[in-house]
């Protein structure tokens, strides 16, 4: 039986600096704070990463993009997903970049990336199957749409 994702990218561009759910004080954005697979490292789950995660914020590096991949009920995080951000539709184009989710399904990047004209996210499981975006992104704010005004995204 194929497995369900639900990917669901939980991060805002916030002006907010200093969200109680932070653990870290003090952090600057030129600090490289990438997800890994397999890191247990992350934490608040589901929630809005660039509350602390972004200049004046008490996270760890400045995300560029970040989230949580979740399952088909949306209940539960999905872990250890890929996101790759593509620039044409369909997985077409040149790959901008890849972004490895975490054991608790968390996922972020403080690498530079170029969204230029749009980006083309694909999450892919880890059965190797993949769900495409349809449309582009212009910054890695997933959930100011996702999870709003915009349904979750639906996979396998």
């Amino acid at each position: 039986m194929k497995s369900r994702i639900l990917f669901v990218a939980t991060i805002v561009v916030a002006l907010m600096s200093g969200a109680s759910s932070c653990e870290k004080n003090n952090q600057r954005c030129g600090e490289k704070n990438n997800s890994a697979t397999g890191s247990n490292r992350s934490h608040n789950v589901g929630q809005n990463c660039m509350n602390c995660h972004q200049e004046g914020g008490s996270g760890e590096g400045c995300f560029i993009v970040a989230g949580t991949t979740f399952n088909s009920s949306g209940s539960t995080a999905y872990p250890n997903a890929i996101i790759k951000l593509y620039t044409q539709p369909n997985g077409g184009g040149t790959l901008a970049a890849t972004i490895e989710g975490d054991a608790k399904g968390n996922f972020h990047s403080t690498d530079n990336l170029d969204f230029g004209s749009g980006l083309y996210p694909v999450v892919n499981n880890t059965l190797g199957q993949s769900v495409y975006m349809s449309s582009a992104i212009t910054q890695g704010a997933c959930n100011s749409c996702h999870g709003v005004n915009q349904d979750r995204i639906s996979t396998f």
